[in-house]
């Protein structure tokens, strides 16, 4: 089968599931617009690894939502249950390898390369990881800031673009608290 086949059954087995990432009028900000969500079992994309198995055998379902604060920025978060902190931490391990692509987009150029940063301190959680990557948008210079935290068993990824001077490390590092405590 192929990734957006096992994407497409993921998707399917997981109708019913809440989407576990924030509603737009949750998020510190804004005002935030959401831009689509889905969610999809973990291990759509057919990693074999440990956690990812685990994870797939306690019926876990990753949850993505992607939002708009209008003229200021985009947003995208993901949340990932594991089966244990442990997993979490293996996976995050794993994502951070994923080949990232930045979205095609009228007046996109100069796309840097993803650079590993000091991470900003995020409450509730065990271990903060994070990037940056700069890029020109329409001409103006652009950045995404993207952090990948684990809190208890569940792995949170968020990334933050938009023009450099509009978007921060303590505004992307406020949402994600805030996805945290939801997660209760």
């Amino acid at each position: 089968m192929t990734n957006i086949g096992r994407v497409m059954l993921a998707q399917v087995r997981s109708i019913g599931s809440r989407n576990a990432c924030l509603a737009a009028g949750e998020l510190p900000g804004g005002p935030w617009a959401a831009r689509g969500g889905r969610t999809y079992r973990t291990g759509a994309s057919g990693s074999t690894s440990e956690a990812i198995t685990r994870a797939r055998a306690i019926r876990s379902v990753t949850s993505v939502r992607g939002y708009q604060e209008v003229g200021r920025a985009d947003l995208f978060i993901q949340v990932i249950p594991f089966a244990s902190p442990e997993d979490a931490r293996g996976g995050l391990t794993e994502l951070r390898g994923l080949p990232r692509t930045m979205p095609q987009s009228k007046g996109l150029s100069d796309v840097g390369e993803l650079r590993t940063v000091a991470p900003p301190t995020i409450a509730g959680t065990t271990h903060v990881e994070a990037a940056e990557q700069a890029f020109l948008l329409d001409g103006e210079h652009s950045r995404t800031l993207t952090v990948w935290c684990v809190a208890g068993q569940t792995v949170v990824v968020a990334a933050l673009g938009g023009r450099s001077e509009a978007i921060r490390w303590p505004q992307l590092a406020e949402i994600v608290e805030a996805q945290v405590a939801a997660l209760g």
